[in-house]
């Protein structure tokens, strides 16, 4: 058999369909239609039926990705389950840079026009500030040029870089739109192709913002854009794995239909980018019997620290004491553990002796975006650090909840 035949076979007394992948003395390989592989011992494997001349999908000649209409949409791509495809000969999902097969298969979009640049080709998890800036800058050259944007990034770390251009852009021409897929195109489930139709559509409204576009649930028809500062991801496999955090998703998509959920910032005149990040901050996740020397050797040298503490955002004594000695030099902010509600400093007695170390509350602000934010402000207005970072700027704190 060749990599990537389509074959039957029985195995354990139960009949399945799939891919082949490999084989060897012992065992095989198999892609099953479900998209998962499994690895069985030859002797309890009987193939039935073999089909195909095993072309690898990325070898079939697919149409053009370039589709004619009215409204301009660049899409710029990084890499990540959504850029990515079946490599059949390991088995394995891999980044590649020649995505464009996607497009033959995205409903709905015969009114715009889409180009494509990849920018990156990488997997979520090496992103970094670098990427951002770059991100960003590639962003408003598209803009710039009359396109609204749409990003292919990797989940995993998607929250962090729609919270970077969120801060990064104060005003912005057209939709920024980041997109990815928690299953990779080549699966039966993947929700790849309804996540670029609703991100399509949102970049035709007037949102100037930078938002999250993914499936809103089950269901194959709604995609929930979510605002950047605000969404996290929740779940590590399933489709519906983004949520807006205590607050409403700015809109959905359904079928060629939107419904706004919130107020959202309108687009403007103008792509003002402040490109700088101060990439000198750390991110602590505090938990108990946490060493005082582990914590002090990770933020003694930090411009800023982003705590995050338990409940209304509490760390013990013992570490109370190393940020009373480092806080002449160090900015360090509270946030919560907790995925809803904000940090109180007020109730507690911990809380209280908190604030009289100079640690700065940040109300409901999610700690990934207080990090991001800490970056762009003391890059950019390093002056009024503390006063910003306590300010809502991008819907990064929810105003209708009493501090």
């Amino acid at each position: 058999m060749l990599t990537g035949q389509k074959i039957e076979f029985n195995y354990k007394d139960n009949n399945y369909k799939g891919i082949f992948i490999s084989s060897d003395d012992e065992k095989t390989t198999v892609k099953l239609d479900n998209g998962y592989n499994i690895t069985v011992r030859n002797e309890n494997i009987k193939i039935k039926n073999v089909y195909g001349n095993g072309k690898k999908r990325e070898d079939i000649k697919i149409k053009s990705i370039e589709k004619h209409g009215k409204n301009n949409v660049c899409i710029l791509t990084t890499g990540g389950t959504i850029g990515s495809s079946i490599d059949y000969e390991t088995g394995a999902v891999k980044p590649v840079k020649d995505i464009s097969y996607l497009y033959n298969y995205v409903n709905n979009i015969d009114d715009y026009h889409l180009s494509h640049k990849n920018i990156d080709n990488i997997l979520s998890e090496n992103v970094n500030p670098e990427k951002w800036i770059n991100f960003a800058r590639k962003a408003k050259e598209k803009m710039d040029n009359n396109n609204s944007v749409i990003i292919f990034h990797g989940t995993d770390t998607m929250q962090y870089s729609a919270s970077a251009l969120s801060f990064m852009f104060e005003e912005q021409t057209n939709p920024i739109i980041f997109t990815g897929s928690q299953r990779s195109s080549d699966r039966p489930s993947s929700d790849a192709f309804t996540n670029i139709e609703g991100s399509i559509h949102f970049s035709s409204t007037d949102i100037g913002e930078v938002g999250v576009a993914m499936h809103s649930g089950i269901s194959d028809n709604n995609i929930s854009l979510h605002r950047g500062v605000r969404v996290r991801k929740m779940h590590t496999s399933e489709r519906s794995a983004f949520k807006t955090v205590d607050d409403s998703e700015i809109a959905v998509y359904n079928n060629k239909n939107i419904i706004f959920n919130s107020e959202y910032k309108s687009t403007g005149k103008n792509n003002i980018l402040n490109d700088k990040l101060n990439d000198n901050v750390s991110l602590i996740y505090f938990y108990p019997g946490i060493k005082d020397e582990d914590f002090y050797n990770t933020v003694y040298n930090k411009d800023a620290v982003i705590i995050m503490g338990t409940g209304l955002g509490h760390v013990s004594d013992s570490i109370i004491k190393t940020i009373k000695k480092l806080s002449k030099d160090v900015h360090f902010f509270m946030t919560s553990q907790c995925i809803y509600g904000g940090v109180n400093l007020n109730v507690y007695s911990t809380g209280r002796e908190l604030l009289k170390a100079n640690v700065i509350p940040l109300y409901d602000m999610l700690a990934e975006t207080a990090m991001v934010k800490a970056m762009y402000l003391l890059a950019n207005y390093n002056d009024s650090f503390v006063n910003l970072m306590k300010t809502n700027l991008r819907g990064e704190i929810n105003n209708r909840i009493l501090w």
